[in-house]
């Protein structure tokens, strides 16, 4: 089974100050899925074993979507008897969510395999304890997550089609980096009422205007140049509007048109040597091939 991962933007990412007593902030995420992603494919072993095939630098047993396997297999009681391989499209230490996804996609192939509803409390359970983005993949559709970013609040219609450009300097930044420079001068959020309504409504125009990001001024200590590429994104044509996702070091801008986003991906490559992608925000069932 191949299964598509794709790669997440936070519309609205307003980090609280202060950590729990899991040494967690408090976050409210607002999140929309993009068509750049990963390519996950997954098949049956002849002998029992797991083993997993992806170029990321991190050993197999700390891989995300190898411990969502791992987790799904135990809770349900399966035999770990799959081959599991990850062509990577979504850059790492960008804010995009790729690991996430990855091990999302994972989640449902397998559930796919075995006949499972995705629904499944035990899904979701295993979802949650990878990370705080995993259960946002498993449906892909926008939504509004409180807690620690992992506690669903509100799902939206599907807000497809919309263009966006993606810009990445070629240096990331480390999301415990990120926090623990955010902590020096905490910012209280503002309200993310205003995204939420804005998606309610199906308004990619309020959306744009509405992005917004806390964790921005901590992720340009660390990475200056990724104000310098807002700021470029920013002064471009067609470009709506801009903001770093997640703990970056990627920036994402919404267009007024594919063909605009496209050029400026163009431009970002060919005149400041950044990666860049031309993509859209997706619709439903984009995992599945």
């Amino acid at each position: 089974m191949t299964l598509l991962a794709p790669a997440k933007l936070n519309l609205h990412l307003g980090i609280h100050p202060g950590r729990d007593e899991r040494g967690y902030h408090r976050a409210d995420s607002v999140m929309i899925g993009v068509d750049l992603a990963d390519r996950v494919r997954i098949e049956r072993a002849d002998a029992p074993s797991l083993h997993m095939s992806v170029d990321c630098g991190v050993p197999q047993e700390k891989n995300t979507a190898f411990r969502a396997a791992r987790a799904l297999c135990e809770a349900f009681g399966r035999t770990e008897r799959y081959a599991i391989r990850i062509d990577k499209r979504v850059p790492a230490q960008s804010g995009l969510g790729g690991a996430s996804s990855d091990a999302a996609s994972v989640l449902l192939g397998l559930c796919r395999l075995w006949g499972v509803d995705a629904t499944d409390g035990r899904v979701g359970a295993v979802a949650r304890s990878i990370g705080a983005d995993v259960p946002f993949f498993l449906t892909m559709a926008p939504a509004y997550l409180a807690g620690a970013g992992d506690v669903l609040e509100e799902r939206f219609p599907f807000l497809a089609g919309v263009p966006v450009v993606l810009v990445r300097p070629d240096v990331g930044v480390s999301t415990v980096e990120a926090y623990r420079e955010f902590d020096v001068h905490p910012t209280d959020p503002k309200s993310p009422e205003g995204m939420c309504a804005a998606l309610r409504a199906g308004d990619a125009s309020a959306v744009a205007a509405r992005l917004y990001n806390n964790l921005e001024p901590a992720a340009n200590v660390l990475a200056p140049v990724t104000a310098e590429v807002r700021a470029w994104l920013e002064a471009q044509e067609g470009v709506l509007a801009a903001r770093l996702t997640g703990s970056g070091s990627c920036v994402f801008a919404l267009c007024e048109t594919d063909e605009a986003a496209a050029r400026i991906a163009r431009n970002a490559q060919e005149t400041r040597n950044w990666w860049s992608c031309a993509t859209a925000t997706v619709g439903e069932g984009v995992q599945f091939c």
